[in-house]
């Protein structure tokens, strides 16, 4: 493409860019995607994990595997779909179908 073409195409490129700019085709304002709790990896209201055994996930939001560190007596648990369990395995509290 010879310099005389690439100038007018150019030209031509910046003129429709500015009236589609004009009109609202473009806008000058980022919109983000912000994901709901249901699509991201982790809820976000548990993302810390730890916490008294009152702030534990309940059994109606809490997902398999999830793991939940007490804070008050320092014992790790896991939510294994229906109870909370501590490391050995303990039911520690009953969970949806108790």
């Amino acid at each position: 493409m010879d310099e005389n073409t690439k100038k007018q195409v150019e030209e031509v490129a910046k003129e429709t860019f500015k009236n589609l700019s004009k009109s609202g085709t473009f806008t000058d304002r980022k919109i983000t995607d912000t994901p709901t709790d249901a699509f991201a990896p982790v809820n976000r209201r548990f993302v810390t994990l730890s916490s008294n055994v009152g702030a534990r996930p309940i059994s109606s939001v809490a997902v398999t595997g999830q793991p939940f560190f007490n804070t008050t007596t320092n014992t790790p648990m896991v939510f294994d779909g229906n109870d909370w369990r501590n490391g050995v395995g303990s039911v520690v509290a009953a969970g949806r179908n108790s």
